[in-house]
């Protein structure tokens, strides 16, 4: 049976366990590198040997349950020994914390079989969900009292993370590895509070969670202060303005809401404005409740890319007074997605500089990742952004690739995770092709062989550089999926070039001789 390149893992354990053994049979198992979210699967191998036949059995169990096997590959060495290499791929639960991956391979020579398992925990990665709530709660909030805001960070594996608590999309206090709980599923669930001081116009806070390399996961809350007061015509009253709880993007229409109550007649009148032009599409209701009367007012309104700095005032009129005017910042419910794309120069001849555009975004925080060959790099650095005249923000991150030691290809992705949409990501393809070419350098006859590099980007997959606004999946992107080409084909097709190549020279030289 001929040996793929993907093989030589499995090469490099069969020699292990024949150097460490003495030739004793023994068993190993191998699992991913890195971890992996439920509901993906993931593949193990095993591989055991040497023995001196071929009539044993290999059979996976993940607990107690049988698993089946997905490929098995025999392989003999000049000896007549035979070792074997199984493999079985396993779609991860969130149940898997406690569960256990186990090969066990049985064979006549063997006083009993050899067993070796994996914690399925080792591989696998809980994302947390995050809530905060409010003590007291936010209808008995007053003004320059004392909040206990506390997040609620849910169901998540492994147990290392940092929580950040923002105040206005500004950082005030970090956690590293707080302090968790861990429920009898395995899964763990931290809370962490931090205190305020409410106040009438508002404040938006934010809990944020990074879980290893993974892009940061949140929870938003705005906390204002519910006022009271006695003024004309009115009794004691509190308001509330407020709108939707998510960020939308430009184009997008979202409502507003004002509510009041207290007042001694009907006779109020709600005014919208948005950068002191009248807002038409609002909405108010004056309802009574007793001796009283309840205004609600609503107003649709749409989001465009620059109303980063837009305000939107909401006066309130009581027989024809002005008793009250509450202001919002629209930046707070606005989301402008990145637009990314990458592009590439030489350094040198044996370095290409590759850097990752991620313009024109809002909010500010973006999390940035580089792969190559599908593999993240951890020792990438967060670049910083800068923020543009009309509010957004721009970042640019380079990466070196040396192309000394590529074999073929190599795939570059950027990844950007901005808040917690899906993940943009943009592609480049950079292969290095080297020919040698030939040639007579004046009259003397002296044969020069010059190497040539070419960088090239592929266009058959990308159409140069492709932008995907798609759930992350680099396995369909830029990693191929079919099988890797043989060992023997590529010796062969290097070999046939070596041959047509000497044939060149000589017949050149042949010809140049007998000028």
């Amino acid at each position: 049976m001929t040996a793929a390149p993907g093989q030589a893992l499995s090469a490099l354990l069969l020699t292990l366990l024949l150097g460490l053994t003495g030739g004793q049979p023994s068993i190993s198992l191998v699992g991913p590198t890195r971890r992996t979210t439920p509901e993906n699967p993931v593949h193990f191998n095993c591989t055991a040997g040497p023995f001196n036949s071929s009539d044993f059995n290999v059979t996976w169990m993940k607990d107690r349950d049988e698993h089946p096997a997905s490929a098995q590959r025999l392989v003999t060495d000049n000896k007549g020994n035979y070792s074997i290499t199984s493999k079985v791929w396993v779609t991860l639960s969130h149940q898997d914390i406690l569960s256990e991956i186990t090969c066990e391979v049985t064979h006549r020579g063997l006083a009993k079989p050899l067993r070796r398992s994996m914690n399925l925990s080792l591989v696998l990665q809980v994302v947390p969900t995050l809530k905060i709530t409010t003590q007291p709660s936010a209808m008995q909030i007053r003004v320059h009292q004392r909040v206990n805001l506390t997040c609620h960070v849910s169901r998540f594996y492994p147990s290392r993370l940092h929580l950040t608590w923002m105040e206005n999309r500004h950082k005030v206090q970090t956690v590293e590895s707080p302090q968790v709980t861990r429920s009898p599923a395995g899964t763990y669930s931290p809370q962490h509070t931090w205190q305020v001081e409410a106040t009438l116009d508002g404040r938006e806070f934010a809990c944020w969670v990074v879980q290893d390399e993974q892009p940061p996961v949140q929870a938003n809350i705005t906390l204002r202060a519910q006022a009271s007061r006695l003024g004309k015509g009115m009794s004691s009253y509190s308001s509330a303005l407020q709108g939707p709880f998510q960020r939308s993007e430009p184009g997008t229409n979202i409502q507003l809401t004002f509510t009041s109550s207290g007042f001694s007649t009907g006779q109020v009148t709600v005014t919208w404005l948005k950068n002191s032009h009248q807002l038409l599409k609002s909405q108010t209701s004056v309802r009574p409740h007793g001796d009283i009367y309840n205004v609600t007012s609503r107003v649709l309104l749409l989001l465009e890319a620059d109303d980063m700095h837009s305000l939107v005032h909401c006066q309130v009129k009581h027989m024809s007074t002005l008793v009250s005017q509450k202001t919002i910042r629209l930046e707070q419910y606005l989301r402008v997605p990145p637009t990314v794309t990458v592009s590439q120069s030489s350094h040198s001849l044996d370095v290409v500089a590759v850097t990752c555009h991620v313009q024109r975004f809002y909010p500010q925080t973006v999390h940035l990742s580089w792969l190559e060959n599908c593999h993240t790099f951890k020792r990438a650095v967060q670049p910083s952004s800068k923020q543009n005249s009309d509010g957004t923000y721009t970042l640019e991150s380079l990466h070196l690739v040396n192309a000394s030691v590529w074999e073929s290809e190599c795939v570059l992705t950027c990844k950007v995770q901005h808040e917690t949409q899906p993940p943009i990501q943009a592609s480049l393809i950079l292969s290095t092709a080297v020919q040698d070419t030939y040639k007579l350098l004046g009259s003397t006859g002296k044969l020069t062989s010059t190497p040539v590099s070419n960088w090239v980007t592929s266009v058959s997959k990308w159409n140069e550089v492709l932008t995907h606004r798609v759930p992350f999946d680099i396995s369909s992107a830029a990693c191929p999926l079919g099988p890797e080409m043989p060992a023997f084909l590529m010796a062969f097709l290097l070999g046939f070039k070596v041959v047509l190549v000497i044939s060149f020279i000589a017949t050149y030289f042949h010809r140049w001789w007998n000028l």
